[in-house]
């Protein structure tokens, strides 16, 4: 079989394990799910917590692929093949990480500059 074929299979059975987890404890009321995210703040700083939590998600898989093609890249032994993927992978992870940040710039000046004309 080949290794994305794995890769996914892998994926979707985990995706099932977390199913009872959900299942058990169902969010009927959010106020008491995360009272101090909700308590005394508005949409826009919930949102803005949000979008920091979301930012810290996409950092730390940006360190992961960044220590991902930097130790490919050490163990290739000379195989131009690896080298060539190693790189690839950590150009592709700082390409991503730009256009997030661009992406976060671009958004936070919007919505800057619409709260200002409001």
């Amino acid at each position: 079989m080949k290794k994305p074929i794995k890769n996914l299979i892998l994926i979707i059975f985990l995706a099932f394990l977390a199913f009872p987890v959900l299942a058990a404890n169902p969010l009927d009321n959010l106020s008491t799910a995360a009272p101090d995210a909700i308590e005394g703040r508005n949409i826009n700083q919930f949102i803005g917590s949000i979008i920091q939590t979301l930012l810290g998600v996409v950092g730390v898989i940006f360190l992961i692929l960044i220590i991902y093609g930097g130790v490919t890249l050490m163990t290739a032994g000379g195989d131009t093949t690896k080298v060539q993927k190693s790189k690839d992978i950590i150009t592709k992870a700082v390409i991503g990480l730009v256009i997030i940040m661009a992406s976060y710039v671009i958004a936070y000046t919007i919505s800057e500059s619409l709260i200002k004309s409001l």
